[in-house]
Order: structure tokens, then C-alpha cells, then sequence
């Protein structure tokens, strides 16, 4: 497990959304957009239980969440994070979790959608394996 830098927990507070691989049982790529937070040394995102995503980290926990930056490395390029877990499913809803990703990325009290209370909530946690990208958080010579 890796601890996560300030640069990247900054980056994780802002309405950056992640984009979120998980292998299909074939081994092709699937990719969702989600919310996500800090939490200590953890990334958290919800999803519904019988999405196709968490139905491949049932089956195969390494996940990969790609975020965007709005700025530019000193040498130009587009800066993002790229992290590297394990997924840890944790059953149950979590409608703080979710208050606090709608709070963070639409500015409501409370979350829009039902999932938020649904016993199919799920919480994703994911455990950092590699921290790797284009910004303060890698050494940025590497790109000379």
C-alpha cells in the first residue's frame, strides 16, 4: 500500500472525475466515470452492486483511476493522475459517502439518486498500489 502525497489528495478534493478501468472476464477493458474521495490513504467511490464494474472487481480486484487535471506540467503537458489499487467491496449503503460526493461535485446536501439508501449501494475502496501520471506527483524529468 502506498500513502497518498498531498499533491494527490489535493488533487482528489477537487470536482476531478475519475475514470475507472476494471478487466471484463475476457480480459477487454471496461471504463465508467465516477465520483471520488480521499479518504486517509484510501480512494472511495459508490456504484450499484449489479454494475458491470463491480461485478469485475468480484472477480478481479486490481483497478486502475485515471483523473485529469486542469493545469500543465512546466513542460506543457496535460497534467493527470493515474493510480494503480486493489478493490475492496463493501456491501451496504453509505448515504454519507454519497452526501459527501454530491456535496463535492454538484454542491447538493444530499444525493440525487436512490442508490444513495439502496441496500445495492456499494462503497469501492481502493487500496494504492502505484501513484504514476504527469504533475508534482512523479518526477516530471522523466517526460525531458
Amino acid at each position: 500500500m502506498v500513502s497518498i502525497p498531498t499533491q494527490v489528495q489535493t488533487l482528489l478534493g477537487t470536482d476531478a472525475v475519475a475514470h475507472v478501468w476494471t478487466s471484463n472476464p475476457d480480459g477487454s477493458p471496461q471504463v465508467s466515470v465516477v465520483w471520488v474521495i480521499a479518504q486517509g490513504d484510501d480512494v472511495l467511490f459508490g456504484s450499484d452492486a449489479k454494475s458491470v464494474k463491480c461485478r469485475n472487481l468480484a472477480l478481479d480486484p486490481k483497478v486502475i483511476l485515471s483523473i485529469e487535471d486542469t493545469e500543465r506540467s512546466e513542460r506543457g503537458f496535460q497534467r493527470h493522475l493515474v493510480i494503480r489499487g486493489t478493490a475492496t467491496l463493501e456491501p451496504g449503503p453509505d448515504p454519507d459517502l454519497m452526501d459527501r460526493l454530491a456535496a463535492k461535485y454538484v454542491g447538493l446536501q444530499q444525493h440525487p439518486l436512490a442508490l444513495r439508501d439502496s441496500p445495492d449501494c456499494v462503497v469501492i475502496r481502493v487500496s494504492v498500489d502505484r501513484i504514476s501520471g504527469v504533475g508534482p506527483w512523479i518526477n516530471e524529468e522523466a517526460y525531458a
